[in-house]
């Protein structure tokens, strides 16, 4: 079958488009994982340790084995997603992390911390996430960028409430309770996306971006598929991929290894860990609007150059960090985090269905999720072995810095490969 056009630049508004609360959904569910994230568990790491009386060791090996099975997991969830859809995938995911935060809540020995931290970073941190950012970019092409950040606003509203409330609920209620009321609040996405998930526009009769194109048709009056996307086993083949799988994994492990010795390495270098901390909250305050400002250039000059420039700005931020001595020069370095991480991760999502198509791209994003996972579980060590072996941090900051200013180059060169046909 022969495409004349799928897409017009002359178009017309859908008199009645989904993909709004589809973008709700989507923001909705970054918000709720915030519990299985980072930033989300760990004021509960010190209640845990005092009634349990273990070691950080305990609690940090279980982080990287329960990060590490969860990129097992989100590569197949992403096939699970093309395969059953977007509102079957979040529904089972859903379920199963109310119980893994239930469970958490129930914790009574190591072995019940490692099975509950490994469903908690399976689903709510991976298998969950994808599926929201993947659905979203399926309603939307021409406004993709900015749509993937403003779901994004979702992750960084649960990166500002979910310490401070997960706090709260600990202080008045208990570490367990505290995690049970997450589990019960996380259960509310379940009835929503049943009734308003749906994978893809044209599952409505619909087009994505809420527009009619004039000339949608086949040759044979027909409606044209979703697009000449390109398999997973295709893409494998392809050397974009690799290259955009590079751009993802190192960010991955730069940030994730900073973030988990940043404290360390400021107050090394003369701050108070008052002011090293403030860092974090700096990095929130600049990510937010980036965000934003990132998706509309991603719009506006296609992912490739916006995702370069986020790779410069991670060497830049490395390279500062072992100039910074003080509480200003601190504040630029947080300032710079978050220029950073508003950047890379949207231009990253943004890239992969402009790249390869939208009918595979839960396979496709799957296994760039579970690379950057791998990334993000290693991150650490480099960080704490040079510190060992030199006794200071600043090997690793420069050894860092190199590979940003490598995958640079490689963004660069990841020029989309030839469309595949529509069938």
């Amino acid at each position: 079958m022969r495409v004349i056009s799928v897409w017009s630049r002359s178009s017309r508004p859908h008199p009645s488009f989904s993909g709004w609360s589809i973008l709700g959904i989507g923001a909705l569910t970054l918000f709720l994982s915030a519990s299985a994230q980072t930033y989300g568990f760990s004021v509960f790491i010190d209640p845990m340790l005092r009634e349990f009386g273990w070691s950080r060791s305990l609690i940090s090996s279980t982080y990287t084995v329960a990060t590490l099975v969860s990129a097992g997991v989100v590569f197949f969830g992403g096939k699970l997603i093309d395969q059953f859809g977007h509102r079957r995938v979040m529904v089972a995911t859903t379920a199963v992390y109310a119980a893994a935060l239930l469970l958490m809540g129930s914790v009574i020995n190591p072995a019940t911390l490692l099975l509950a931290f490994t469903l908690l970073r399976a689903t709510g941190s991976s298998v969950l996430t994808l599926t929201g950012r993947t659905l979203v970019s399926q309603w939307f092409v021409r406004r993709r960028g900015r749509a993937v950040s403003l779901i994004n606003l979702g992750k960084m509203l649960g990166m500002a409430a979910a310490p401070a409330g997960n706090a709260l609920l600990i202080a008045q209620l208990g570490w367990r309770d505290a995690w049970r009321i997450n589990g019960l609040l996380v259960l509310t996405l379940i009835p929503l996306a049943l009734r308003l998930v749906h994978s893809r526009p044209e599952d409505l009769g619909q087009y994505p971006d809420g527009m009619i194109p004039e000339v949608n048709s086949a040759a044979d009056g027909s409606s044209p598929s979703v697009d000449g996307s390109w398999t997973l086993q295709q893409a494998i083949r392809t050397r974009a991929l690799w290259l955009l799988l590079a751009a993802s994994v190192v960010p991955a492990m730069i940030t994730n290894g900073l973030s988990f010795h940043q404290i360390s390495i400021l107050t090394e270098r003369g701050l108070s860990s008052t002011a090293a901390a403030t860092t974090f909250a700096i990095e929130s305050a600049v990510a937010l609007p980036m965000t934003l400002l990132a998706g509309w250039l991603a719009d506006r000059f296609g992912p490739r150059s916006v995702l370069a420039f986020g790779q410069i700005a991670l060497c830049v931020t490395m390279v500062w960090l072992t100039f910074v001595t003080s509480a200003e020069t601190a504040i630029l370095f947080g300032a710079l985090r978050g220029l950073t991480s508003g950047i890379w991760i949207l231009a990253s999502e943004v890239a992969w269905p402009i790249y390869f198509g939208r009918r595979h791209l839960g396979s496709i994003v799957g296994m760039s999720f579970a690379v950057s996972f791998v990334g993000a579980a290693i991150g650490p060590l480099p960080f704490g072995l040079l510190y060992d072996a030199v006794g200071d941090y600043d090997s690793a900051i420069w050894g860092m810095a190199v590979l940003p200013a490598v995958t640079t180059c490689a963004v660069l060169l990841a020029r989309p490969p030839s469309p595949l046909p529509v069938t």
